[in-house]
């Protein structure tokens, strides 16, 4: 993916010996479907579903031969994630602990009493995240095949992925959780200092990708949990039909009556699904997709439409109602955001 002009890059790539390309990044963003683009390569589209000004902070390593790409995600609200890595990889992702509310991952809410966390996933499948206020995740994602040649080099059990699940959780011991959290640490402060250039950096630097992986293996070898499951993989399909709806202009007088008529489920299935998949009522989640779109088309607004006119393609008619709402989700109004696009632009 193409990095956004207001991405920060702190450092700039770096051709250490031994044919490894490095590239380290943070990136800033205060709005959500511009920090969707901050993990390079992927294909994602999030949207907001709690009120305020959106904060976004991606730092990231990539590293060319192996491929693998390493990044600490914050998010400062509640969003929703739809997410699809670069092509051939496994993704890990382990929350950082920093945030103590539950994760829907797929389908499935994890228990709050389980926090720390090892979820993994083809990427070729890809998955759904829809994660709470303050939320911190450090990700790892790494050729499938290389990831197999070194784990048995290695002498090491591969994960599961790949194995007749779409995706995995595994619960973690909490010293198991605070040594993969200082690991990836450690490699992104790697990047981020420079110093991999030099020879003992690079020695560091394998040495604690041999380390990584090595974790990698015992955490998910342990308690390990398929996800989703036939039920909840109906749920997370659903779910994500009734959202593809919504989104579409053309679409805006679809009530829930109206959704469940599409998908040939009840109104009180409909219901159970969402709460199960994304902790709220189908109301208040498409209500809240809805005014994404309408953000997502004023940022990309390249045309003399008005703010009245996109409002109107989502079903939103009430000029002074639909700016009230827009402001408390975002933190500016509907005429800001058109604004700034246009400057832009």
């Amino acid at each position: 993916m193409p990095i956004e002009a207001s991405a920060l890059l702190r450092h700039p790539p770096v051709l250490p010996a031994g044919g490894q390309h490095l590239r380290y990044a943070e990136r800033l963003s205060c709005d959500v479907d511009e920090h969707a683009t901050h993990i390079s390569a992927w294909r994602q589209e999030y949207d907001q579903l709690s009120c305020g000004r959106f904060n976004g902070a991606v730092r990231e390593l990539w590293i060319d031969g192996p491929r693998l790409q390493l990044f600490h995600e914050h998010t400062g609200q509640q969003t929703s994630q739809q997410c699809l890595p670069w092509r051939g990889s496994v993704w890990f992702g382990v929350p950082d602990g920093h945030s103590l509310a539950p994760v829907h991952f797929s389908g499935r809410l994890q228990p709050a009493d389980r926090t720390r966390l090892v979820m993994s996933a083809r990427a070729d499948d890809g998955f759904v995240l829809r994660t709470p206020r303050n939320f911190g995740i450090y990700g790892v994602v790494v050729d499938e095949e290389w990831l197999g040649r070194r784990m048995e080099q290695l002498g090491l059990r591969s994960p599961p992925i790949g194995q007749g699940t779409m995706v995995h959780v595994a619960e973690l011991a909490p010293h198991l959780h605070v040594a993969l959290c200082q690991t990836i640490e450690s490699l992104l402060g790697l990047g981020a200092s420079g110093e991999s250039e030099h020879g003992w950096g690079r020695a560091a630097l394998q040495a604690l990708l041999d380390q990584l992986l090595g974790l990698l293996a015992g955490a998910t070898q342990g308690d390990v949990h398929g996800a989703p499951l036939q039920a909840s993989r109906r749920r997370l399909a659903a779910v994500m039909a009734a959202r593809a709806l919504v989104t579409h202009p053309l679409n805006h007088a679809m009530t829930v009556e109206d959704l469940c008529l599409q998908l040939h489920i009840t109104p009180r299935t409909l219901r159970n699904h969402f709460r199960s998949v994304m902790g709220e009522s189908p109301v208040e989640f498409l209500r809240a997709v809805r005014l994404n779109a309408c953000r997502r088309r004023l940022r990309r607004q390249q045309t003399a439409c008005t703010v009245q006119e996109v409002a109107a393609q989502w079903g939103f008619f009430h000029m002074g109602r639909f700016s009230q709402e827009y402001k408390a989700m975002f933190g500016e109004l509907p005429s800001e955001t058109l604004r700034q696009a246009r400057i832009a632009h």
